[in-house]
């Protein structure tokens, strides 16, 4: 195990000392949009105004919610889709073939966030994220514990701990590592993430804060890929380590690849509120106890935040061969090529706020001016040359009018503006408005569109290493999107349809240079689930269709499905409860994108056309009281067919494997 592996469990063992497990029950929850999206919402009775004493002698209840938002959300305690849930991408991604490694949604999106920003986006999926923090209100503390293993030294643990300093004072903190050596040579990955955010409420309810500390660190060794996927169907390769790899400078021993790319993320933000309003005292049936209630008409709040993002790319035995995209060079032995790339943004917002309504029904006016400094700095690392310097001053305009549904059957409608108007980034803009509701016996429609304006990233249009520098000028790119979806409690059926308009689209082409494609071209897409019920039977199907349109340098699978087929085991006449399946995942055959190691990013390439058979995989799941755990199987349709299912060209996916894990939650 790693250092950081054994930290985390002193941390989890720490914490607790002081519980008794099982003893509280989790308060009723719903199930993530990804386990069931047809769950309807639980209300949660704990958390109304109480005073200390009652509020110490509460039964067990917790509920979160996500930044920007007052809508209660519920910790996820179901067991049918829990195999998925461990540090696992959303089911459409595609990774480079090992856990953690860079990946990239089969379902297209782009960038769509204005303002400046540095780019390498392929491990976005696995960071923690301002807009995915919890800000969380328990009556007791909560721990969660999760540990997998799995084969080739794949490990992950991850510990999160959340309590109420008093009732109006929460912390949490979460730590998540992961390693993994993969199947094929010079692979292997790390991860180490974690966040500390904690919420506060004056006891007047006027003052409120929210503060935030978030950390990602992740680091992949290359291997360029394999030499040639025919290897996967000889014996002599039965071993996939031993198969030939476009890094392998020092040979099949060795453990670790001279080339790897690397991505540290920190954020900081502090955000303070006061609100004017409407007091009042509530009592009960026989006046014994009385409520505070406050009701807010007007606040001002102030936002600040501090980014910052380091992106290292190394080549310990560079060939002159896998640069020529730059230019003919002539590396020494003694050679290191380097590429460090730093971003750091200071984001300092003001806004004024009103609120019109009633308590649950209360809609929030907010506008407000922003100021964000950009900092951009290439490290030379070559002798006498100085770094790559550059900072932007960028000025702009946002705002918001908004709705939530924090009852049944309530509309929630939102719409957001940012709009830069001065400094580099001037022009950019992002709007963007949705509208919601759920109909008693039928189900929720949601409608929304969006409109934004954004700047090219940083790494596209300035590339530095220390024996080369390659520069861009592209014009903004402009992205339109329009979208709706249908959820059918009585059905169980889950439809969405999207069409994005995307004009000046940047990509990486198969000759490692940058391109700005101008003319508009659209993507549409339709997804659907649908979920039956039959005994103990419960099978879950999912489809997306998408298409591109004017020869635009997009390729996307143009059918993707995903079935489930589960079974619910009568194990101790009930007492534990357990679930046995299967579950496919297939999508047609098109021209994946490829994989640059030397931009840490996919390409678009219309050479090699990936047609894989169906994956398949094997779970069995099973819950007593709040110990949760399942025993995976991956890749199984490798017993039938030899040959590994290909996540890009160059890039299997791993051999028949075994996942083992447990999630443990603890309240005292």
């Amino acid at each position: 195990m790693t250092l950081r592996l054994y930290v985390s469990l002193l941390l989890f063992f720490a914490c607790s000392l002081s519980y008794t497990p099982l003893r509280a029950q989790i308060s009723p929850t719903t199930s993530t949009a990804e386990a069931n999206p047809f769950a309807q919402a639980a209300k949660d009775t704990a958390l109304q105004k109480k005073k200390n004493t009652d509020w110490d002698e509460a039964p067990a209840r917790i509920q979160y919610t996500y930044y920007n938002s007052e809508v209660p959300h519920y910790f996820d305690s179901s067991l049918l889709f829990f195999h998925r849930n461990q540090y696992t991408q959303p089911v459409w991604y595609k990774d480079l073939g090992n856990w953690g490694t860079t990946a990239r949604n089969l379902m297209f999106t782009t960038n769509t966030r204005p303002g400046m920003y540095l780019g390498y986006n392929g491990w976005d999926v696995y960071k923690y994220t301002i807009d995915s923090l919890p800000f969380i209100h328990t009556t007791r503390p909560y721990t969660s514990f999760s540990f997998m293993l799995g084969s080739k030294q794949l490990q992950w643990v991850e510990l999160m701990h959340t309590q109420n300093i008093n009732p109006r004072w929460n912390f949490t903190f979460k730590l998540a590592n992961n390693v993994s050596d993969g199947f094929f040579n010079l692979q292997r990955t790390s991860g180490f993430n974690g966040f500390f955010s904690t919420n506060y409420k004056s006891q007047n309810e006027r003052l409120r804060t929210k503060f935030g500390i978030i950390f990602n660190n992740f680091k992949q060794d290359e291997n360029g890929g394999i030499r040639n996927d025919s290897f996967l169907t000889e014996p002599l390769y039965k071993n996939r380590i031993s198969i030939p790899v476009r890094f392998d400078n020092q040979g099949i021993a060795a453990t670790r690849s001279d080339v790897y790319n690397r991505q540290r993320n920190n954020l900081f933000f502090l955000e303070n509120s006061y609100a004017w309003g409407k007091k009042d005292s509530i009592y009960n049936n026989d006046s014994t106890k009385v409520t505070y209630s406050f009701t807010p008409r007007f606040s001002i709040k102030h936002v600040i935040s501090l980014e910052h993002t380091r992106h290292q790319f190394t080549d310990g035995s560079p060939d002159s061969v896998n640069y020529l995209y730059a230019g003919n060079f002539s590396f020494k032995v003694s050679d290191t090529l380097k590429s460090v790339q730093n971003w750091t943004s200071l984001d300092n917002k003001f806004s004024l706020n009103t609120f019109l309504g009633k308590d649950s029904q209360q809609v929030k006016i907010e506008a407000g001016i922003g100021y964000r400094k950009d900092f951009f700095r290439t490290i030379a690392y070559i002798p006498n040359i100085k770094d790559s310097l550059f900072n932007f001053d960028n000025v702009y305009l946002f705002g918001q009018i908004g709705k939530e549904a924090l009852k049944p059957q309530q509309w929630t409608y939102l719409a957001n503006a940012s709009f830069f108007f001065l400094g580099q980034s001037a022009g950019n803009l992002n709007v963007s408005g949705t509208l919601s509701k759920r109909f008693l016996n039928l189900g929720q429609i949601t409608l929304g569109a969006m409109q934004s304006i954004n700047d090219p990233a940083y790494y596209t249009q300035k590339f530095r290493t220390n024996f080369f520098e390659l520069n861009n000028s592209f014009a903004k790119q402009t992205t339109t999107k329009v979208y709706g979806r249908l959820l059918i409690d009585r059905w169980k059926l889950d439809v969405s349809l999207s069409n994005q308009l995307i004009s000046n689209y940047i990509f990486l082409n198969s000759d490692q240079h940058f391109e700005q494609y101008s003319p508009a071209f659209s993507i549409l897409q339709l997804a659907a689930r649908k979920r039956f019920t039959f005994g103990a039977f419960d099978l879950d199907n999912e489809a997306v269709w998408q298409q591109a349109t004017n020869n635009a340098p997009v390729h996307v699978p143009v059918l993707m499905l995903r079935h489930q087929l589960a079974y619910k085991l009568p194990i101790f006449k009930g007492r534990l409860d357990a679930y046995l399946g299967l579950e496919g995942r297939y999508h047609t055959a098109y021209y994946a994108d490829g994989y640059s190691p030397f931009y840490n990013q996919f390409y678009y390439q219309d050479n090699i056309l990936i047609n894989n058979r169906p994956e398949l995989s094997a779970f069995f799941n099973f819950k007593v009281k709040r110990l949760r755990a399942f025993v995976t199987g991956d890749q199984l349709q490798q017993l039938f067919w030899t040959k590994n299912v290909m996540q890009a060209p160059g890039y299997p996916a791993p051999n028949v494997y075994l996942r083992l894990g447990f999630n443990w939650i603890m309240m005292n």
